[in-house]
């Protein structure tokens, strides 16, 4: 935590705006935590505000604005606007600390897309989820009583995307987790969406949803972070209201919480785009390599059952996401057979091809899931993955689309028969 006498700005995302011929940066904060945006004069920002980096004293920032401008910005009018800074939590100052301590001791994670981006009751949310398997795009209703699972299912990859466009899809990787995994603990790995300072974010909390309470097996979350490092908490903020857990617990709730007990590890991962420009192999990295191994050790140490979940999405494409044309026939086919190259390599459970295939068209269709894919499959050890389900979202604008799929994985035994357990 920086000082209010060397101020320094939390990650924010800065846009202009124009408000009675007068010129505003407008702060917004990625994680929500700032109520609302905060708006600074441009000459403010341009001139004092962004040179908040936690290295300069306050009296060294009015001397260089006085060099710069040939203005005195008096030190009551400095401290005031820092202090309005700190309570608005855009500065990364005493305010801030309190509310993240406050968040870190808390024992649950609220759902933060209940009532938004699916139903906030269980009644309504249960038969929403229904009616995603009885889609005509949907796996169908998972048969009752529920077979006795074969125990093969490894994991599974399944969409991010919010439900209302891609609700069916996700039916078919969970009812095939419903009937043939036998697993007690759920390693989730979800796109961290937001700027983290590290790859991995861990959370200890406990995970709450209309459909009750998911318990994060803590003592798991424990051994992963003895052996990769107590920094993986250092971005748990992350998780506060990140959707790409969030919605693979609800699915798991409304399939197995009636019957069976079981509980979570959620990770989210962030970017591994500095070692695609790099020409970096993941695994080469220290942090990345050092996680990898924590999670396996952590399986070998616990004694239960795990099986993983990948919560991601694939190609984004479209002026929404910055590409200049909207979208025709001919680019939605090339995402389709860009997607199916990647969906191929992920199914051969080959982290190495998985990454090379994006990185060779320096990620051009912009992969959401290609870090958390790549632990998965590093983790998760010796797997077929067969693909169930794939679809794309276009907008009727034809600004936007969003690509998805569906993949389960078996593990693959040994010459004895037992299903092997990554090394």
């Amino acid at each position: 935590m920086a000082t209010l006498d060397r101020p320094k700005l939390r990650p924010m995302h800065a846009r202009r705006v124009d408000h009675q011929g007068q010129a505003f940066v407008a702060l917004d904060d990625p994680l929500g935590i700032a109520a609302s945006p905060m708006m600074i004069p441009m000459d403010g920002f341009h001139w004092v505000v962004r040179h908040f980096d936690g290295k300069k004293a306050l009296s060294e920032i009015q001397a260089d604005v006085l060099r710069q401008t040939g203005q005195l910005i008096s030190s009551a009018d400095l401290e005031s606007l820092v202090n309005q800074l700190d309570r608005a939590m855009v500065l990364d100052g005493p305010t801030f600390a309190t509310f993240h301590e406050t968040y870190r001791n808390e024992h649950t994670r609220l759902a933060a897309f209940a009532g938004r981006s699916y139903a906030g009751t269980e009644r309504a949310l249960r038969s929403q989820l229904a009616r995603f398997f009885a889609h005509e795009g949907g796996a169908g209703a998972p048969a009752e009583p529920p077979p006795s699972p074969d125990g093969r299912l490894r994991g599974i990859l399944s969409p991010h995307i919010d439900f209302g466009r891609g609700g069916p899809v996700y039916t078919w990787s969970y009812k095939e987790l419903r009937d043939r995994c036998d697993a007690e603990v759920f390693v989730i790995l979800g796109v961290a969406h937001q700027y983290c300072r590290n790859r991995f974010a861990l959370t200890r909390k406990d995970f709450a949803t209309p459909l009750g309470l998911a318990r994060t097996d803590r003592s798991y979350v424990a051994r992963i972070a003895a052996l990769a490092g107590e920094h993986v908490f250092d971005d748990e903020l992350a998780h506060r209201t990140e959707h790409s857990i969030e919605f693979q617990v609800v699915f798991l709730q409304y399939l197995l919480g009636p019957s069976r007990d079981f509980s979570i590890v959620p990770i989210l991962v962030g970017s591994f785009h500095d070692l695609m420009e790099s020409g970096t192999e993941p695994i080469d990295d220290p942090e990345v390599r050092r996680f990898v191994e924590a999670l396996k050790a952590a399986e070998r140490a616990g004694g239960k059952k795990v099986a993983y979940i990948g919560g991601i999405d694939l190609a984004h494409v479209g002026r929404e996401f910055g590409d200049p044309n909207l979208l025709d026939t001919a680019t939605l086919d090339q995402v389709h057979a860009f997607d199916a190259a990647m969906i191929d390599r992920a199914a051969a459970a080959d982290p190495a091809g998985w990454f090379r295939t994006a990185a060779e068209v320096q990620n051009r269709w912009r992969v959401c899931g290609l870090a958390a894919t790549y632990t998965m499959l590093h983790a998760m050890g010796p797997a077929t993955g067969t693909l169930l389900r794939y679809d794309q979202a276009v907008n009727p604008e034809r600004t936007c689309c969003v690509s998805f799929c569906s993949v389960s994985y078996e593990t693959q035994p040994t010459t004895d028969g037992q299903p092997a357990i990554a090394p």
